[in-house]
């Protein structure tokens, strides 16, 4: 039962990622006229294909939508893959404290859609969901933040409150935001003068907690594990014929030091950090008994924890750092030609505060041959993990006063989004998709049949909204 609970609550987190028809607008549905604006706003934004690299039509679409509700827009770059704007209660010039609402607009591919109930970009309202790439990850999220805030439109326009508030839509988060957050935080992070940014990164499931059923846990990512992608490449000169085997040569040198490095992977050290025992600690608060109490002292039960830790790879990962090889491949020839070269792709994911050269040493002495070359591909900045404040603790409310017997823990989040670009900045970042989904609708992410329930969609608005109700709860109007 403790390892099955764990292993859910963590899972929420990394689920923590052309086609028949683009019929824009179109929504199938057995709703009429009841079916939410939020609804069919999102169905029209899913509808317009903004897969990464493409994301102007969709994002002009919003901007365009946001400016319509009477928000003050700005759009900082506008070209086809690099299109970023901010929607705001007021005006950026008048350089207001801001809470930032972060979204990304693009999409990944949809692969196979002929094996999706309706086309990937129909936007279809159907039995209660609203269907399309993107309806997860992360348009509906974009719609949740906007509906929330058209609710404050007048309030701004009748009151000079303390802060603003503004929805940030930006490019290229899927291949590592270098098209819209970095770009953003780089040259525009003073006109947006962002108080806190709340963005992806976590989402919440019903029936987590063993001892206590009725609680409804969430979980809050304060910190990301950093991607670095590696190219190791072998060159070696030997005899070509297969027919006669050379004593070594670079396949075979290659094979070797990369099964080296994966017996090392798999038998890596357990490296908790400030936020790993955080949130232990805080679900051993929730758990109570035995189990809470393991999980409120793990670091002085590591030696008896961990083994069993590392049974489970996405337990494991959270506390560690993962090296997985993702392609090899060698010069095209015949069978029985023997390649000179042979390059292979890793995908490594670290833990912060665990520094490039520190890492890449350690991939050295794993792989233990002088004669591999190792080239970064891509590598992700280096954030400290947002500390949990008063932003943390608004969040954790608005939650509360949504969700009946809610409660939220912070966690690590094993892959990688936005926020890592703010955090470098030092700006608190947190991650939540303020909603439930069960184990079914998350896998649907970067998957076929991606969809929201349209109840689900209300939902988070509904918390956004209690969110931005507690910043302002001292200015009513």
């Amino acid at each position: 039962m403790y390892y099955l609970n764990i292993k859910h609550v963590l899972a929420l987190v990394f689920l923590v990622l052309s086609f028949f028809f683009h019929s824009k607008g179109v929504a199938y549905n057995s709703y009429g006229d009841t079916i939410p604006e939020s609804a069919k706003l999102l169905s029209k934004y899913l509808s317009i294909e903004s897969i990464t690299g493409n994301e102007r039509e969709a994002g002009m679409f919003l901007a365009e939508t946001c400016r319509d509700m009477g928000l003050h827009v700005e759009i900082f770059t506008d070209d086809v893959d690099t299109f970023n704007f901010a929607a705001s209660l007021y005006p950026l010039e008048k350089n207001k404290p801001n809470i930032i609402f972060l979204n990304h607009i693009d999409v990944v591919p949809a692969e196979y859609p002929e094996l999706w109930t309706h086309p990937p970009f129909s936007g279809a309202i159907e039995d209660g969901y609203i269907w399309g790439r993107g309806a997860i990850d992360m348009k509906g999220m974009a719609i949740m933040q906007l509906m929330a805030m058209k609710e404050f439109i007048d309030k701004a326009g009748t009151k000079d409150l303390p802060y603003n508030v503004t929805l940030l839509s930006v490019s290229g988060e899927e291949t590592g935001g270098f098209t819209g957050a970095k770009i953003i935080t780089e040259r525009f992070l003073d006109q947006l003068n962002p108080l806190v940014v709340y963005n992806e990164g976590g989402t919440g499931l019903p029936g987590i907690l063993s001892k206590e059923l009725g609680k409804k846990l969430f979980g809050i990512s304060v910190a990301t594990k950093r991607t670095i992608w590696l190219k190791l490449t072998l060159e070696m000169e030997t005899s070509g014929h297969g027919s006669v085997p050379p004593t070594s040569y670079a396949i075979q040198e290659k094979i070797q030091a990369l099964d080296r490095l994966i017996w090392h992977n798999k038998n890596r050290e357990a490296q908790f950090s400030e936020t790993t025992y955080t949130m232990f600690k805080k679900l051993g608060k929730l758990e109570k008994g035995f189990l809470g109490a393991v999980l409120r002292n793990i670091q002085f039960v590591k030696p008896l924890a961990v083994p069993a830790m590392k049974t489970d790879e996405i337990m494991f990962s959270l506390i560690s750092n993962t090296i997985t090889v993702t392609g090899i491949s060698t010069e095209p020839g015949p069978p029985n030609l023997i390649p000179q070269k042979i390059t292979s792709i890793l995908d490594c994911r670290l833990l912060p505060n665990v520094s490039t050269d520190e890492f890449l040493s350690q991939v050295r002495r794993w792989l233990d041959n002088d004669n591999i070359e190792i080239e970064i591909i891509q590598e992700g900045i280096e954030a400290p993990p947002t500390q949990i404040d008063q932003y943390y603790y608004k969040l954790d409310s608005a939650l509360k006063k949504v969700y009946d017997t809610a409660e939220a823990i912070p966690i690590l989040f094993p892959a990688t989004n936005d926020n890592k670009y703010f955090r470098a900045k030092g700006i608190p970042a947190y991650g939540l998709l303020p909603v439930f989904m069960d184990i079914e609708l998350i896998e649907t992410i970067h998957s076929i049949n991606e969809r929201l329930p349209v109840q689900k969609l209300t939902k988070g608005i509904d918390v956004y909204t209690e969110l931005i109700r507690i910043f302002l709860d001292q200015y009513p109007g």
